[in-house]
């Protein structure tokens, strides 16, 4: 496939140009050294939120990842895998633009109608910020924020996430507000959901229910039970704890299991 051939002939080149090894570029772009080699070897294309990810480390602009020198062509859907997934980018005529030229207070509003999500699991893939009128049957990556009903799937997105269940995991730039969430979640911002089926690590506030596993957080933790330990560089209030603690301020729970360590006060209250 074209498509897939020129970008991989792109990446090793520039890669070889830069003088760096597949390992100091899966270390810069926080990915496996396989993934590159793939990529190398025509096994996979990166997926959207990459691309930008590997333009900026380049030096580069995104259709160059594309096309090299050669005149930018409209794209054909013959270029992309037919694999399912609804890729949705905006284009400025035939050119794709990039985070800097895209409107961050724009949304692209898309609405899913309940019958299709019945018919067939829809992956989306998205560059910018969207508002799905309806839930995800698969997983959402968005370059942007993402505001939709239930994702059946994961979620991975540079801003913001608002919605419903998410059945999967979360990795997120922005603050997360949401239903339950079935796997881990990592947060740039502050969280606020139901419960979480594995870990959370936040650089802000969390907010929650039972947590599932460990929970690390850069401010205050509200919760319900955690299965593991905590460190907290806020307040800590939550039922109980069936790990060690530390904890930067004050804690008010009903049992801890584990070891303590806190500068602040500890209060035990009664279920």
């Amino acid at each position: 496939m074209e498509f897939q051939e020129n970008v991989r002939n792109m990446i090793i080149s520039l890669r070889k140009e830069k003088g760096i090894t597949q390992e100091v570029l899966a270390s810069a772009l926080d990915i496996s050294v396989q993934a590159v080699s793939k990529w190398e070897t025509g096994g996979s294309l990166p997926d959207i939120l990459q691309l930008p990810r590997i333009a900026q480390f380049f030096g580069v602009s995104i259709d160059y990842l594309f096309y090299g020198d050669i005149q930018i062509k409209e794209m054909i859907a013959e270029e992309l895998p037919d694999d399912n997934i609804l890729r949705i980018l905006q284009f400025q005529g035939n050119r794709m633009m990039d985070a800097r030229r895209w409107n961050r207070e724009e949304y692209i509003y898309l609405r899913i109608p309940d019958e299709l999500i019945k018919e067939q699991v829809l992956n989306f893939e998205i560059w910018g910020n969207a508002n799905i009128d309806g839930s995800v049957s698969g997983y959402v990556e968005c370059e942007g924020a993402v505001c939709c009903g239930n994702i059946y799937g994961y979620a991975e997105s540079s801003g913001t996430v608002n919605c419903g269940n998410i059945g999967g995991y979360v990795e997120c730039e922005g603050s997360v507000n949401c239903g339950n969430i079935g796997g881990y979640l990592e947060c740039g911002g502050g969280v606020n959901c139901g419960d979480v089926g594995s870990y959370v690590e936040c650089e802000n506030d969390i907010s929650c229910g039972n947590i599932s596993s460990y929970a690390e957080s850069g401010g205050t933790i509200s919760c319900g039970d955690i299965a593991n330990n905590v460190e907290c560089e806020g307040d800590l209030k939550c039922s109980n704890i069936h790990g060690g603690v530390e904890c930067q301020g004050d804690i008010h729970c009903e049992t801890i299991l584990g070891n303590v360590e806190c500068e602040g006060g500890i209060t035990y209250t009664k279920a």
